[in-house]
């Protein structure tokens, strides 16, 4: 039967309650739970005397109309006059149900159990909210419960009894089911089981200590699956790359994780001592969680550090830091506030181990390289180092320092530096160990001075793998021809770096013309992996067919973007020298076709990662379409047009 109808009929069964008016009426008590007032927007009922009946009636009108606040309050004001009234707390708690307070309704409905026991009613509306939350066991030993204590005889009692009986009947197929269900635990040898776990990543770990309490204790029990823990999202040394992304410089990673808090890493190095820990942008640790961090000894062991765009912790504690980790190997500091020229002193000269630096984007100065350097003997251990901040002007002595103190260097990353012109770059040519050089701030060099310092390095690191050189006004085509054929001095075997270089980035090199591109093609770079030429003034389509026709072989990552002329002919080039072309970005090439494009599509098939050919006014979208169907991912195939 419908609660307002029962307790209409309840009403006229029996006299009529003293009629209090409505506004000396007291605010609804915690026993009757009654929820806030109605909203301002919907209809106030009237402050004269009303009856029971009649606030039920305007209760139901307003729950027909779905204004359920105003229902609510209506049925919360005739609870307070008939406060026993079951059928008025079972239709408070629909109303509190369609208003997805679930917690609230289900307060009503033990209250109507407690003052009702032997009425189904209540059992029902519990059981249906239980099972609204989810919480189906709960709800089938209710509903049995109430089978028990309930009168029979009523349609409430029917719908009671057949509600226990399905819900009995689903919870014993879902036990059996779980029965079935064996713990690899219990079966699996104890060392396959060490082999699965420890094929995990570190966040997989975590999820699967949620599994049981003995899948808890037994991850809990090997301690080198937390010697690596992993907060951020990164891409590791030795994690595999794709072939299209080596030898480019690793693009920074800027995701902010707020999530993890000073209590977050504690937590998880409570019982271990970290050898790696990884925390990305953690902007919420502060210096306390260093200085716990030694007072529980958890740093001993500590060989990976990174911790990236943090402002909360000072250089005091930082350089306090670095004095409990002697194996430090790796340290990424990018763009925290509170490394100063002191931290970086400080980290050279307690963590003896250190290999990787990157101290990119903090308020450094070239002193913290050159302070020291007559002083304290070079670090032979540093491999890579990335360095630099846009704001400040890095002189030749401070780069000379540099050199001296790390003179064994492999990659140095100086996208981030401004230095005094190239002339300041002179004695890299001592890194005799070079193999990566990035950096994009000689844009104001002249053209006889980078041919100087080009021959110089040629002359100086004799297996240079990736050179990116990008918006350098001074680089010419003579720069190639030393690179390419060596410098041609008196006494010198150096032949360029034609049989070690697999990447170059050029881009946005004014004054590069298909001649230079010619002497590569003489003298081939027959382990070219990665080609970057996006907008050089004067280059163009045939000097780049020349180098593909004796230099593609090994090509995986071609961008060549920004030219006017680039046709199909680039595309039956890299079909027919490039067999293991895996990414290309030909954005703004002037006469590049769909039929060029399914050419290569064709050819290559999947093993095409990625090709952007956004703004080709030639192309058309149904060869983009065909192109992204051949490679079974439309994704793969970039193509926004500007034009009209």
């Amino acid at each position: 039967m419908n609660p307002v109808k029962a307790a209409l009929q309840n009403k006229q069964q029996r006299p009529t309650p003293y009629r209090r008016p409505v506004a000396a009426l007291q605010p609804p008590t915690a026993k009757s739970r009654s929820p806030p007032a109605a909203s301002s927007t919907s209809a106030s009922p009237p402050t004269d005397t009303i009856p029971v009946n009649d606030l039920v009636q305007l209760a139901r009108k307003s729950f027909s109309s779905r204004e359920y606040d105003v229902a609510l309050q209506l049925l919360s004001q005739a609870l307070v006059l008939a406060p026993q009234n079951i059928n008025l707390l079972d239709s408070r708690a629909a109303c509190l149900e369609k208003m997805t307070k679930l917690g609230d309704a289900l307060i009503d409905a033990k209250a109507m159990i407690r003052m009702h026991p032997h009425d189904p009613k209540g059992y029902l509306r519990a059981g249906k909210i239980l099972r609204m939350q989810q919480n189906f066991r709960t709800a089938t030993k209710l509903f049995v419960a109430g089978v028990e204590r309930s009168t029979k005889g009523s349609q409430d009692y029917e719908t009671l009894v057949r509600m226990a009986t399905e819900m009995t009947a689903r919870m014993e197929n879902i036990e059996k089911r779980e029965a079935q269900i064996l713990d690899p635990m219990d079966r699996l040898p104890l060392e396959l089981i060490m082999i699965i776990f420890g094929s995990l990543t570190f966040a997989e770990r975590v999820q699967r200590l949620r599994v049981s309490k003995k899948w808890m204790k037994y991850l809990n029990s090997v301690n080198h699956f937390w010697f690596s823990i992993e907060l951020a999202r990164r891409i590791p040394t030795l994690m595999h790359i794709p072939d299209h992304a080596k030898y480019i410089p690793i693009q920074l990673d800027l995701e902010k994780n707020y999530m993890v808090t000073n209590k977050t890493v504690l937590g998880l190095i409570q019982n271990i001592r970290p050898r790696a820990l990884w925390l990305g942008c953690a902007q919420e640790c502060t210096g306390a969680l260093l200085t716990q961090m030694t007072k529980i000894n958890r740093t001993s062991s500590l060989e990976t550090f990174s911790l990236r765009l943090n402002h909360k912790i000072e250089s005091q504690i930082f350089s306090r830091f670095w004095s409990v980790t002697p194996k430090l190997r790796s340290l990424d500091l990018h763009g925290c506030s509170g490394v100063s020229d002191g931290v970086v002193q400080a980290v050279l000269t307690r963590c003896p181990l250190l290999e990787e630096l990157d101290i990119s984007d903090c308020p450094v100065s070239e002193s913290c390289m050159t302070s020291q350097s007559s002083t304290q003997p070079p670090i032979f251990t540093m491999k890579r180092l990335i360095i630099g901040r846009w704001e400040n002007q890095v002189s030749k002595a401070g780069i000379d320092g540099m050199v001296a103190r790390f003179p064994n260097l492999e990659t140095l990353d100086m996208r981030l530096v401004r230095v005094q012109g190239i002339a300041a770059l002179e004695n890299l040519s001592e890194l005799k160990g070079l193999k990566h050089l990035y950096t994009d701030s000689l844009e104001t060099s002249g053209d006889e001075a980078t041919q100087i310092i080009i021959q110089k390095w040629v002359e100086g690191i004799p297996n240079l793998e990736s050179l990116q050189m990008s918006a350098c006004k001074g680089l010419s085509d003579m720069c190639l021809y030393y690179m390419a054929a060596g410098t041609g001095a008196p006494n010198s075997t150096r032949t360029g770096w034609s049989h070690s270089m697999r990447m170059i980035n050029f881009s946005l090199s004014p004054y590069l013309t298909n001649a230079g591109l010619g002497v590569m093609a003489t003298h081939p770079l027959p382990k070219l992996h990665t080609l970057i030429l996006n907008k050089c003034g004067r280059l163009d389509e045939p000097g780049l067919l020349m180098l593909l026709s004796s230099s593609g072989g090994e090509l995986c990552r071609l961008e060549f973007g920004g030219y006017r002329k680039v046709s199909d002919r680039l595309m039956t080039a890299l079909r027919d020298h490039c067999p293991k072309i895996t990414f290309l970005h030909l954005a703004n090439s002037g006469e590049l076709t769909g039929s060029g494009l399914l050419t290569l599509v064709q050819a290559r098939g999947q093993g095409l990662v990625r090709i952007c050919v956004d703004n080709c006014p030639q192309m058309r979208r149904d060869a983009v379409e065909r192109a992204g169907e051949i490679l079974g991912d439309w994704s793969r195939v970039a193509f926004r047009n500007s034009f009209p």
